[in-house]
């Protein structure tokens, strides 16, 4: 259960190194996305996919690990890895939705008796 009443961004300018984080999102991109058939969608957004783990990484990097049981490195592997997924998914999402009314558009624009006006030309 998330406590909302800690900061949820914690930035540490001092401690990040983006040659690391840069490094760290290409080896999860390319170990979990470039070649899953589940993600064929990653190929094409690689450029921005390694972006939002590195954005992300910057955003907690101050956060400490509150475990012993596993390293940060750890930690920052399963930050990148959570920050694609949710950009792929989220892209996946907006591009269903934009696939879905654009059908919509189509059929009120061949079938104008199913709207109110008539203004739009028949196919």
């Amino acid at each position: 259960m998330k406590n909302y009443s800690k900061k949820q961004i914690i930035i540490d300018r001092e401690n990040f190194n983006p040659v690391i984080a840069y490094n760290l999102s290409k080896k999860v991109y390319y170990k979990n996305f470039a070649q899953n058939p589940k993600y064929k969608i990653a190929q094409e957004l690689k450029e921005d996919l390694i972006q939002e783990s590195v954005t992300r990484l910057f955003e907690l990097s101050g956060k400490k690990s509150t475990t012993t049981k596993y390293s940060s490195h750890y930690g920052m592997f399963f930050v990148a890895h959570n920050a694609m997924l949710s950009y792929i998914t989220s892209h996946l999402a907006q591009d269903r939705y934009k696939r879905i009314w654009k059908n919509a558009a189509d059929v009120i624009r061949c079938y104008p008796d199913l709207t109110f006006s008539s203004n739009f030309t028949t196919c």
